[in-house]
């Protein structure tokens, strides 16, 4: 018994549909198993003659340095800069270090280095004021409180809403009556302002954490936690689960998880579908 077109073609686009996905679902699984397995490597020339001549100065403080000075966050003079490679980043990132955090061994430094325009490294107790632009920030962190990635909009989202009903429950400030279009225009403007613009990560030995995760001025921050991601550092902490993350592996990781969520397609409804022509029926 032949099958009518109309069957035929319904069928047809619900087995794209699931092939679609079964690839999608292999590619993540691929990525999740050999996590650094698409990275593009600029040459390593550079380093290589660097450390052939050895230890040289920091141009800024004049410190005995390999490769780049963690004080100050620049290539020492054997490492010409232009030949560092510079990185663009989808978003701001600031790190809070811990004072007794050993500055030779902070992988906050990696990202300062080659995306200097999109990082900032701040030595606690300095910390950014958040509380006005804390729509736009999350803080990569675990713990009880904490979502995924996926997550973050939606969350961003509710929070913008409790701030605009917390201010208007405010009984202590005069009602100003708007129009109906005026309130409207008001909340599709805090609607839209609902992307994340900064991350923020702290820098330290997970055993001294807890003293700027519990900071005040960080309380009010969405926390995201990577949950699914083990570590590759050769210094891993010993004690610790694989699931912690050294600095510029956490930066790394919630990048790629924030672009793959981006570049995942949406859903095509039936009608946006491709319809198929006589010539695609075999």
């Amino acid at each position: 018994m032949s099958l009518s077109t109309p069957i035929f073609l319904k069928e047809r686009e619900e087995d794209n549909s699931k092939f679609v996905e079964i690839q999608q679902s292999q590619t993540t699984s691929i990525a999740a198993e050999y996590p650094l397995q698409n990275l593009c490597l600029a040459s390593q020339e550079v380093l290589q003659k660097a450390q052939q001549n050895g230890r040289s100065k920091c141009l800024r403080c004049g410190g005995s340095r390999m490769f780049y000075c963690y004080t100050c966050y620049v290539p020492v003079e054997n490492v010409p800069i232009e030949q560092i490679p510079r990185v663009k980043l989808p978003l701001k990132i600031d790190i809070i270090k811990h004072p007794n955090e050993t500055d030779g061994k902070s992988t906050a430094i990696h990202a300062k280095l080659l995306a200097p325009e999109f990082v900032n490294i701040y030595t606690y107790p300095c910390i950014p004021e958040y509380e006005e632009k804390d729509h736009e920030v999350a803080l990569v962190f675990p713990g009880p409180k904490s979502v995924s990635v996926k997550e973050i909009s939606f969350h961003l989202q509710e929070k913008i809403q409790n701030n605009v009903g917390g201010k208007n429950d405010d009984l202590d400030k005069p009602f100003i009556k708007r129009k109906k279009t005026e309130e409207q225009d008001l909340n599709d403007s805090k609607c839209k302002d609902t992307t994340l613009k900064k991350i923020v990560f702290i820098d330290s030995t997970w055993n001294q954490t807890n003293k700027i995760f519990t900071d005040e001025r960080l309380q009010g921050l969405l926390q995201v936690e990577l949950k699914t991601r083990k570590t590759c550092f050769w210094r891993h902490q010993k004690g610790k689960p694989d699931t912690f993350l050294s600095t510029i592996e956490a930066i790394y990781y919630f990048l790629v998880a924030r672009t793959c969520l981006r570049m995942k397609p949406a859903k095509e409804s039936r009608v946006e579908r491709k319809r198929l022509s006589p010539e695609d029926i075999i």
